[in-house]
């Protein structure tokens, strides 16, 4: 038998391996077909609706705006052209809560004996303004009286700014709700800044919408792992320090229509301390200036830079001491706040991703008031326990977690008695048993919990998981188009976070208003 002879059997044999393995992926294939033709099966997708095609996120992904949390982390956001409304309409939200009648009621009038000087009411909210929304702020307590007094001014033209500041954990990791409510309560009140902005992200997908955050050289320590000299982390929880001389960071304005696209003020949050080295601060073009963050002990410092209002870009970079080898050149700086001349609001996205509630209490006391004094928030909302909801290793003990988080409000609280305070519950947590989704068991108990520590401590309480839908949001969300949750079921995509911060926002305003109507009580009245 020739070669040509007693090889033909084994090359005819490679086609036919190739088609088996062609059959064998199509039938495959038909599999993962089933579950988008038939109903109730929508949770076992592989690419939902609006989803990005596996792993194309991880090559778009834009470092400094995109982004999510945890899970799903570099999930681009997605644009769609639907309006708030349109997106509210089209998500499987729980019926409306009756506003009544259409028309806006009339303010009261100042009644007899009335102070002449009092400021004279803001105008209400119209009823239209607040359609769609599921669920209002439990204020037994009128913590919220504060915050509103501020917005009052701002309603009233005053040249005064309303700050409200949002600690989250990775369902915040990427400043998604926080920029919709920054973006609503702007477009309603005026636009007072971007706000809080880490020197450099604590954390590898920590990102920050509205604004153009660029950084290197800095080494991290984030308030959950404790381990900061000293215990100190800034107000947003994150110490940069610098790794040598060429640390550098850049936050400047975006592009565009809406939050972030302007600045008048800068504000550095610092610390100086015996081994502080010099650093250089230039906004655009300009002269460069060094600051010396030496000091004979630890000190909380902010340095304020001045800008014209409009686009700008301010750097922040080490720069080396003329003393040489050894001589003093670390830096710990905290972050940059950027606002704008009132009247406006401000809205702060404290991202502590992976955090237990708990770890509000590894920042030292005494550090901790002086941030919050030199923030000065005229509201701290605290979206915590979305961790303590899902984690497997560590088991949820109530009377624990009420002590733990009873003391971290009173430690705001402590720090400027006059501010406001606002407990968001977390959103519903989801897990796969026998291919449906269902609510974690623990998420209404922690729920309940997390509400009877806020009006324990005379704050606000704002029920997310009921504003959400309750039991069994999670499964709903999954299967709704566009997806209005990750495939971990437990954070938002982006369309999940913009009607997140609307229902939020409408919160707010609904409060607002039944405050005006109530004839404005001063806080603490």
């Amino acid at each position: 038998m020739s070669d040509a002879a007693a090889t033909t059997p084994e090359r005819a044999a490679h086609p036919a391996g190739v088609w088996r393995a062609i059959k064998i992926a199509l039938f495959g294939a038909c599999f993962l077909w089933i579950p988008y033709v038939v109903p109730g099966l929508e949770e076992l997708q592989v690419v939902g609706p609006h989803d990005d095609w596996p792993l194309t996120d991880l090559i778009g992904a834009d470092p400094r705006q995109g982004g999510a949390g945890l899970a799903g982390a570099l999930r681009r956001p997605h644009t769609y052209e639907q309006d708030d409304d349109a997106l509210m309409e089209s998500a499987p939200l729980p019926p409306a809560i009756d506003l009544g009648e259409d028309d806006v009621a009339p303010t009261p009038p100042p009644a007899e004996g009335d102070d002449p000087d009092r400021p004279q009411p803001p105008p209400r909210i119209e009823r239209a303004e607040l359609r769609g929304l599921t669920r209002e702020i439990e204020d037994p307590h009128h913590s919220m009286r504060g915050f509103y007094q501020q917005l009052a001014r701002v309603a009233r033209d005053e040249p005064v700014l309303a700050r409200l500041s949002v600690y989250g954990t990775s369902t915040n990791g990427a400043d998604r709700m926080t920029s919709q409510l920054r973006r609503r309560m702007q477009e309603r009140f005026g636009d007072g800044g971007k706000g809080w902005v880490p020197i450099a992200p604590g954390w590898r997908f920590q990102r920050h919408q509205d604004v153009e955050w660029e950084s290197d050289h800095w080494d991290t320590f984030v308030v959950n792992r404790g381990d900061a000299p000293m215990d100190y982390y800034g107000f947003g929880g994150v110490l940069a320090v610098s790794e040598h001389h060429g640390a550098y960071s850049q936050i400047g304005t975006v592009e565009g229509d809406g939050p972030g696209t302007a600045v008048g003020v800068y504000r550095l949050f610092y610390q100086a301390w015996p081994e502080g080295g010099l650093m250089s601060v230039q906004v655009d073009e300009g002269r460069r200036r060094t600051i010396d963050t030496h000091a004979d002990q630890v000190e909380d410092r902010v340095e304020t830079i001045e800008v014209s209002d409009g686009a700008h870009q301010l750097s922040v970079r080490a720069e080396q001491n003329d003393e040489g080898e050894g001589g003093r050149e670390d830096l710990r700086l905290y972050g940059v706040t950027m606002e704008r001349p009132g009247p406006g609001v401000v809205v702060d996205g404290l991202a502590l991703i992976g955090a237990f509630t708990r770890v509000l209490r590894l920042f030292d006391r005494e550090h901790l008031a002086r941030q919050v004094r030199q923030r000065d928030p005229n509201l701290v909302v605290f979206w915590m326990g979305a961790n303590d909801a899902v984690s497997e290793s560590v088991a949820f003990v109530p009377s624990r977690y009420r002590t733990h988080y009873r003391g971290i409000l009173r430690r705001f609280q402590d720090a400027n008695p006059g501010m406001s305070c606002m407990v968001m519950s977390i959103l519903d947590k989801g897990e796969r048993v026998g291919g449906r989704i269902r609510t974690r068991p623990r998420v209404p108990r922690l729920v309940e919990v997390q509400r009877e520590v806020a009006l324990a401590e005379g704050c606000a309480f704002f029920d997310t998981y009921e504003a959400m839908g309750g039991d069994g949001t999670m499964a709903r969300w999954y299967r709704n188009s566009p997806r209005l949750v990750t495939d971990d079921l437990g954070h938002l995509t982006a369309s999940g976070s913009r009607i997140m911060g609307t229902l939020v926002y409408r919160a707010l305003l609904k409060g607002y208003d039944d405050w005006i109507a109530a004839g404005m009580p001063a806080a603490g009245g």
